[in-house]
């Protein structure tokens, strides 16, 4: 067996389609073109082609789990068969190999019905579903061709399939412009337990309007400012507090379990996309740097899952939270931040030898998460933890700032 570990799973997209036009879609709209050559829909042979080389590489690294993330694109635009199809193929691979499989879609709710609902149900596909909070928040970004908004659409799918009793989860992309109480109390309205809010894809070359085309600067973390106020509410709420991935990971890291993912943390990521023409490739939020700027050659075809973990791009992705700049190595909360998402550093100058451009929103931060933390333990557990709180300003001086 292999040194390195096996990745944790696949992100596939199964279309290269949507039935909607986000504004800040890093897919179609942050310059990459590099969709429209790309099959419509993935083939049957491509998806054989994945099962064979995922089974391979859960033997090669001995692994127990693997994932699907059926992704797009709007995924539910294949169609059932294909859904069906894909499950039966990923089954009859995995079960001999008592490989644990997991298989989740995301999808922005639009076409999810009650035959579709149920189809998921029965295949024990796990949803995902992307809102954006209340309709006038949602509808300013997520628009459909006809640059209509799809909040009532999307709020209609999401209610088939609580009626259905499917197991949901929600993606909204943060906006810092918003009052995070009133996000919190919407998404706690929709019965939502498990829920999660991304960082924008900025970086260096596309600053966030809310910067006013200025670098980021420690005295104005607008970003950061709006994760406390959420955390607050939520850390205050003893009863419908909904699981909120990003937090419920920032605090085990606080407590010394490294639980970090593709944002934060010290942990590999150990996940890789594949395109509908089998093309094996690093993160998908890559795509906001350039056209075309992921494709490093590799096709699921031609080449192992393991292979990706030597191209410069996929191995990069892979260590990108031990690959930091001089600042994140000097900062004194790098095994928390893990120098943040690494499609956030990028810069034409630097590459990704820089900061998250959140880093002094993530900072702030993380400083406030752990000495509210502190303030709820007892001396004791904080002693025997070897914990101690840190102001921001101490966070900067680390730095040298």
């Amino acid at each position: 067996m292999s040194s390195q570990k096996g990745l944790n799973g696949l992100v596939l997209k199964i279309v290269s389609r949507c039935n909607i036009n986000c504004s800040y879609c890093y897919m179609y709209n942050m310059g990459d073109e590099s969709y429209r050559l790309l099959p419509k829909k993935m083939a049957g042979n491509v998806v054989d082609h994945i099962m064979e080389r995922a089974a391979r590489h859960c033997d090669e690294f001995e692994m127990k789990e693997f994932e699907f993330i059926l992704h797009g694109g709007e995924p539910l635009l294949a169609g059932k068969s294909f859904f069906r199809e894909f499950v039966e193929k990923a089954k009859k691979q995995f079960e001999k190999k008592q490989v644990r499989l997991r298989i989740g879609v995301q999808t922005n709710g639009i076409l999810l019905d009650t035959e579709w609902c149920r189809l998921l149900n029965t295949l024990s596909v796990n949803i995902g579903i992307s809102i954006d909070g209340p309709a006038d928040r949602h509808d300013r970004y997520r628009k459909d061709h006809q640059l209509n908004g799809t909040h009532a659409k999307t709020l209609l799918g999401l209610h088939t399939a609580q009626l259905e009793s499917c197991k949901i989860g929600v993606l909204s992309v943060m906006d810092a412009s918003t009052d995070p109480q009133a996000m919190y109390n919407y998404f706690n309205q929709l019965n939502i337990d498990d829920l999660d809010f991304l960082w924008p894809d900025h970086n260096y070359e596309k600053l966030p309007a809310l910067y006013q085309h200025q670098s980021p600067r420690p005295d104005y973390t607008p970003f950061g400012d709006w994760w406390i106020r959420l955390f607050d509410c939520w850390f205050a709420d003893r009863f419908t507090r909904p699981r909120i991935r990003f937090l419920n990971q920032v605090v085990l890291m606080i407590l010394g379990r490294d639980a970090g993912f593709e944002s934060i943390g010290q942990e590999e990521n150990r996940y890789l996309i594949v395109e509908t023409d089998g093309s094996i490739e690093a993160s998908d939020y890559l795509k906001a740097c350039g056209d075309g700027f992921t494709k490093e050659g590799l096709n699921i075809e031609r080449h192992e899952l393991s292979e990706a973990f030597h191209t410069p791009l996929m191995k990069m992705h892979r260590q990108s939270h031990r690959m930091l700049s001089d600042t994140c190595r000097r900062c004194s909360i790098k095994e928390v931040c893990g120098g943040g998402h690494i499609a956030h550093r990028f810069g034409k100058d630097k590459g990704f030898a820089n900061p998250s451009i959140y880093c002094f929103d993530l900072m702030k931060l993380l400083t406030h998460i752990q000495n509210k933390i502190l303030d709820n333990l007892s001396a004791k557990t904080i002693r025997e933890a070897g914990l101690a709180k840190m102001s921001y300003q101490d966070a900067l001086r680390s730095i040298n700032m």
